[in-house]
């Protein structure tokens, strides 16, 4: 269930786009926090028009290549319609090459756009990964949820209170991680990813529940919340 925990992704080619992506991201979270700015929101702001200029040329040439097929699409008809009733080898060789020379004519390739897909399949889903497990790219949003999530996980009830989708609504996503055998053994590591996971997705009022549920810990809850 690597796809929904805080450690990084291992899928391949997606995992390594996305740790890529996490390199540049906690790149710009660094910086922002050296000019005294720690917001996450304008980060991820930063990140997406570094991330939109870079797939510019991508979508440039798909652009291109959708309009090119408009303008080569009654020519390829016309082909199509040909050889509409010969079936032969020789009159399907024939159709393949003048069909080859439309492409060549308007200078496309016929897998041109899906080569481009190809390519920013992998973008998206690493993005899309990046985004909803921050935590794990940037360490520095991460060290925020400590020291408060170590002493939460070492205080009694809490792995029963964040696992009832009652309290939050994500907890269902990290069922099995809570049942897990790495949780139940005690992998403090573990344990404390599988927190920051569901607190990373909760909204307000979740983390001000929490804050009541555990009163001994509920200023350093707060602090961290904010």
């Amino acid at each position: 269930m690597d796809m929904i925990l805080l450690t990084k992704s291992s899928v391949p080619i997606i995992g390594q786009v996305a740790s890529i992506m996490g390199w540049i991201m906690d790149g710009i979270y660094r910086v922002l926090d050296l000019v005294g700015i720690q917001n996450l929101g304008l980060c991820i702001i930063i990140f997406s028009i570094i991330i939109y200029a870079l797939m510019t040329p991508l979508q440039v040439k798909q652009q291109k290549f959708s309009k090119l097929s408009s303008v080569m699409q009654p020519e390829l008809q016309k082909i199509q319609k040909k050889y509409k009733d010969k079936k032969d080898q020789a009159s399907v060789q024939k159709m393949q090459e003048e069909t080859q020379l439309v492409y060549q004519k308007y200078g496309v390739s016929p897998t041109g756009s899906c080569v481009q897909m190809l390519i920013q399949m992998p973008i998206l889903f690493a993005l899309y990964r990046v985004f909803m497990n921050v935590p794990a790219y940037v360490n520095q949003v991460k060290e925020a949820f400590f020291p408060m999530v170590e002493k939460l996980a070492n205080t009694v009830g809490s792995a029963e209170f964040l696992s009832n989708s009652e309290n939050f609504s994500n907890a269902a996503m990290y069922a099995k991680q809570f049942t897990s055998e790495a949780f139940t053994s005690g992998n403090a590591e573990y344990i404390q990813n599988t927190f920051i996971d569901v607190l990373y997705k909760a909204s307000t009022s979740e983390w001000k529940n929490l804050a009541d549920h555990f009163p001994t810990l509920a200023t350093e809850i707060t602090d961290t919340m904010q």
